[in-house]
């Protein structure tokens, strides 16, 4: 609702009455209306303004890699219809110019390459990335200058890097892996040469009882320039087995040093190995693949009648839990 009360040159409140309020209401709408309209014909007129974009590069020279760019930021300066380049502008999310570089004309300084770029005979390709529409006035500074070293690669493993859990009796079959398992790796020699692994994103699995087969992305280093990767991102592959335990009797092996002893006895003749097989792999088991030892060396240093004993050889599909006894008495014949 409109004003209900005005006041006089006395500071005291009068009533408005309708005629009044209605030549106040006009006034308004009228006032509205002409903002309005000078808004709308200032829009139509022409505008210059000077805009800063970041300078990317593309199509790099071959063999080479982009280590330093001095002129990172360009000023634009350009002109537009006042209504269509404010509507242009506010949808510009990315503020880029990029230039190919592959034609450039590099001047060697031992190990580095330096180039450089005028931008007032590249105003086609920046007027093509600028919105539709508008004249593109000046652009600053008028010579870009880049730097480049010989870019080297080599073949390096992927390294998984996931958490793990299984629901019992399910656990993994054998070792996580990436398909593939290696890529190739691009950048300059200095970051290259120590690169010995590239990791996948961290993952949590839990409690997993079937195979997992997904895709991962790789891990950047973070280092300048950004290394490139023949691959963004591998399989990661999980294969899960049903187990169960078994029991395995082994006879022991018993040594001095490297050497065995010729003649002995031992307290039992045989171990207990508990191991955990999967059930496709159970009838392959067979105690001839396991072989326990056990050094006599340590027991006459310490003087002990009993000695620790060891599984050194078991087979590729099981996993050992543990010996029963750990320790063994022993006898050798002279």
């Amino acid at each position: 609702m409109m004003l209900k009360k005005i006041r006089n040159l006395a500071g005291r409140t009068m009533p408005i009455d309708g005629k009044l309020r209605y030549k106040l209401s006009v006034f308004l709408i009228c006032t509205l209306i002409s903002s309005l309209m000078w808004g709308m014909i200032k829009l139509t007129h022409d505008y210059e303004i000077t805009l800063k974009y970041n300078v990317t590069a593309s199509a790099l020279p071959k063999g080479k890699i982009l280590v330093s760019n001095a002129d990172s930021v360009i000023s634009v300066t350009i002109k537009a219809r006042g209504l269509e380049f404010y509507s242009r502008l506010i949808s510009q999310k990315d503020p880029v110019i990029n230039f190919d570089l592959s034609a450039l004309r590099l001047k060697r300084e031992g190990d580095t390459y330096s180039a450089y770029l005028r931008t007032s005979a590249s105003s086609r390709i920046i007027l093509e990335q600028l919105p539709a529409g508008v004249e593109l006035i000046s652009v600053y500074p008028d010579t870009l200058h880049f730097l480049f070293e010989k870019s080297y690669s080599k073949k390096v493993a992927v390294a998984s890097n996931v958490s793990v859990s299984f629901t019992r009796p399910f656990y993994l079959y054998d070792s996580i892996s990436t398909s593939p398992d290696s890529i190739k790796v691009t950048g300059r020699k200095s970051v290259i040469d120590t690169l010995r692994q590239i990791k996948t994103e961290y993952q949590t699995f839990s409690g997993i009882k079937e195979n997992i087969s997904e895709m991962t992305a790789l891990l950047k280093p973070d280092v300048f320039p950004p290394l490139q990767f023949s691959k963004d991102s591998v399989r990661l592959n999980l294969v899960v087995e049903k187990f169960t335990e078994a029991v395995v009797e082994v006879p022991v092996s018993l040594f001095s040093g490297d050497e065995r002893v010729g003649a002995y006895n031992t307290f039992p003749e045989k171990v207990k190995v508990t191991c955990l097989v999967a059930m496709k792999d159970y009838n392959r088991l067979d105690p001839s693949q396991f072989r326990v030892i056990s050094n006599v060396d340590q027991a006459r240093s310490s003087g002990e009648r009993r000695i620790p004993v060891s599984v050194s050889v078991y087979p590729h599909f099981v996993k050992v839990l543990k010996i029963e006894p750990e320790k063994i008495e022993y006898l050798i014949i002279k």
